[in-house]
């Protein structure tokens, strides 16, 4: 082998660990490109939480308040339809959705403060295997949310009473704590009452023991303007506690007429029915 054949062979060796080495960097810094850009999808699509609530820092993605009415003890059966209803509520609550739970109390005038303000996080099922801990995601699911829901609501079970019942006036301050912050974002609000809805309030106050449930009647008085609620548009739907014994004179409070005074205050407060029905009687 001649000199010049030996000299042509290394070139061409030289030339081909060249070519090889500028391919595998070029590989290489394809492959950072992609790491990089994806932790900067990963960061840019992974929503902070707040440590308290479980809501995203940047607001939650829809709201729910639900008003339990305390004033007069709720029967084991209710209590088990109530529990239910919640865990349906909460397992098909879309991530980010924040669930406001009041109690029936106050007045036209003073603000209400939820027992309880909680978001629910990702569902376990949810988890991205890739980037995410599905284990962690399930105990933060189950600790922090379903855990701290189930013991609020086991808490407002207990057996209570109480000499009032401000039903709008809960209505009217639970709407503007939850729903008044977010009006301009135009995400969904949903208003769940769980109560006889027998409002009582002494005088000069609006009572239905006092008088026949008449919402026009109610909306012609002076009163009316003060008490009337915003909804801010949402759905509202109500457990209707069933309660034989609240009667005026005589006879049984909740009939057909008291729903139909409940449809149209809600109808002319922003309100919106459930699939056309706002009653569920337990």
């Amino acid at each position: 082998m001649t000199a010049m054949s030996r000299r042509s062979r290394r070139k061409r060796a030289q030339l081909i660990d060249q070519s090889t080495g500028i391919l595998l960097a070029i590989i290489a810094l394809v492959i950072l490109c992609m790491l990089v850009g994806f932790f900067l999808w990963v960061k840019k699509t992974t929503v902070v939480l707040d440590e308290v609530t479980n809501c995203p820092e940047t607001g939650p993605r829809a709201v729910r308040a639900i008003i339990f009415d305390r004033t007069d003890p709720i029967k084991p059966l209710q209590g088990q339809r109530i529990r239910q209803r919640m865990k349906e509520f909460r397992e098909g609550a879309p991530f980010g959705t924040r669930f406001d739970i009041y109690t029936v109390e106050g007045d036209a005038k003073n603000v209400l403060t939820p027992v309880l303000t909680i978001c629910s996080p990702n569902r376990p099922e949810e988890a991205n295997v890739i980037y995410e801990n599905p284990e962690l995601i399930k105990k933060r699911y189950e600790e922090r949310f379903v855990a701290v829901l189930e013991k609020t609501i086991d808490d407002l079970l207990r057996e209570s009473t109480r000499d009032t019942s401000p039903i709008i006036e809960s209505m009217k301050a639970a709407a503007i704590a939850s729903f008044g912050p977010f009006e301009q974002r135009r995400i969904p609000f949903r208003m769940t009452m769980i109560s006889d809805m027998v409002q009582h309030m002494p005088p000069p106050g609006y009572s239905q023991f006092r008088s026949e449930p008449n919402f026009q009647q109610l909306a012609r008085s002076p009163a009316w303007r003060s008490l009337q609620p915003n909804l801010f548009g949402a759905e509202v739907d109500i457990l209707y506690l069933l309660r034989p014994e609240a009667q005026r004179a005589g006879r049984e409070i909740q009939n057909r007429g008291h729903q139909a005074f409940w449809e149209q205050l809600i109808s002319a407060s922003n309100g919106r029915f459930v699939n056309g029905s706002v009653f569920e009687p337990i």
